[in-house]
């Protein structure tokens, strides 16, 4: 507005004092692709105000005899080929506002441009220094505008596009992640001498989207640009596999995971006291680290005297939910397991003494056994060959004597001894030795006498 008023003073003082006057730049840089705007505004001698006129731009340095036009206001027939269709004015001439705009810019359309004003071909004039029009990539790209994306929840994404040609209508598009249907509406505004071209893309991101990508592209007849957004997908929490406990024989060591986003804050409820952080709590010691979207806490009981049991959870929290782990400590205490295991191994040592000395006994008492037996043995083998054996009745009392050849009694024989007749008799046994010279040679005998 400011600027407009500005020329509207200038064209005033110039019709006025009956100037020509004009107003354009030295240069312009226009984007491949886009449309190339070069600004124009002139003024002229008033007498000329209500006489009509045509504006003609020419693609030369300097005004020659079939110079190469760019634009003719009542004739496109008098442009070069290449400039049809692409070219006209963007304002009135009769305000003074020769401003040219050219559609679909290429690189040949480089080089210097001019203005002329007939005015029914009586009078002419034109406006010097030219503008050197200057033509280079397209690197416009479009905005994305993102918003905060939560699992399970519907989001509005917004993909803008900025720009000052109203020839050729950009078309924008998405490219989102395979699994994602598209839902799509577009719409454009202005403001001041810049369009705005909007996409609105409504989806419904997921857990398995964090980390995607998603693409907006803007594209001209001749050349396209995109800008590409990473997905950050917001979640509540969930207790990782990894969560449990440890058992030993004094210490049981439990761990609560989680993964969110944002990360969550974690606590440990204890029936008397809830931890957070790196706290202790008698014998209960807390500790907690976090990992990029990973928290991870831990929880240690360590025994005491007897044995201490106890429900223990762990919560995880963020601004989208919680989620409670819950979880069973028993410990077994240091005093209680030592007098155990020294009562264990106390009877683990007293039975092998025992069994130690049973075996010790059992091997003397078979070594004494065996002893006796050889003794006996040879007892009778010496003295029974030669011995006289008595039966002492217990009823009557008589004996009987031992055989008289009883050299020829075999060692061991029964040497006429007759059982006794009742199993409760009592049998007793003297040993004696006999000497009994017989045909010059001593024969020793053992007499052997039963009671």
């Amino acid at each position: 507005m400011i600027g407009k008023s500005y020329f509207l003073l200038a064209l005033l003082q110039a019709v006025v004092s009956g100037e020509w006057r004009g107003d354009t730049p030295r240069d312009v840089t226009a984007q491949k692709g886009l449309c190339a705007r070069i600004p124009c505004h002139y003024s002229y001698p008033s007498s000329l105000a209500n006489e009509s006129r045509d504006g003609v731009w020419f693609n030369s340095e300097k005004v020659k005899p079939w110079a190469p036009l760019a634009f003719h206001s009542k004739d496109s027939k008098h442009t070069l080929p290449r400039f049809r269709h692409r070219t006209r004015l963007s304002g009135n001439l009769k305000d003074g506002d020769c401003s040219l705009v050219m559609n679909d810019v290429t690189q040949e359309d480089e080089g210097p441009y001019f203005f002329r004003i007939e005015f029914n071909h009586q009078q002419s004039y034109s406006f010097f220094p030219v503008t050197q029009l200057h033509v280079s990539d397209f690197t416009d790209k479009p905005s994305i505008f993102p918003a905060e994306m939560v699992a399970g929840k519907p989001v509005n994404i917004h993909c803008t596009f900025n720009t000052t040609c109203d020839g050729t209508v950009p078309t924008l598009s998405w490219v989102t992640p395979t699994d994602v249907p598209p839902s799509v509406s577009d719409s454009t505004t202005q403001r001041g001498d810049t369009l705005i071209y909007t996409s609105v893309l409504t989806l419904t991101p997921e857990l398995k989207h964090h980390g995607e990508n998603l693409t907006c592209r803007v594209r001209y007849p001749s050349v396209s640009s995109e800008r590409t957004l990473t997905l950050t997908v917001q979640y509540k929490p969930e207790i990782s596999p990894e969560s449990g406990c440890t058992q030993m024989p004094e210490v049981i060591t439990c761990v609560c995971a989680a993964r969110s986003n944002p990360p969550a804050e974690l606590t440990w409820h204890l029936p008397l006291a809830n931890l957070s952080g790196n706290q202790t709590h008698g014998r209960f010691q807390a500790w907690q680290v976090a990992d990029g979207q990973l928290v991870t806490g831990s929880l240690t009981l360590r025994g005491g005297e007897g044995e201490d049991e106890t429900t223990a959870s762990c919560t995880v929290r963020n601004r989208h939910g919680e989620v409670t782990f819950k979880m069973y400590l028993w410990v077994r205490g240091g005093g209680s397991g030592d007098w155990k295991t020294w009562l264990f191994t106390s009877g683990i040592i007293f039975n092998a003494v025992l069994a130690g000395f049973l075996i010790y006994k059992c091997i003397q008492k078979r070594e004494v056994v065996t002893e006796k037996r050889t003794s006996a043995t040879q007892d009778t083998t010496v003295g029974c060959s030669q011995c006289m054996a008595m039966d002492q009745d217990v009823d009557g009392g008589a004996m009987t004597p031992a055989p008289r050849d009883v050299s020829k009694i075999q060692a061991g024989a029964d040497l006429g001894r007759r059982p006794p007749t009742k199993p409760k008799d009592p049998l007793y046994c003297n040993m004696q030795k006999v000497f009994i010279r017989d045909a010059g040679e001593a024969t020793e005998y053992a007499e052997i006498r039963f009671h």
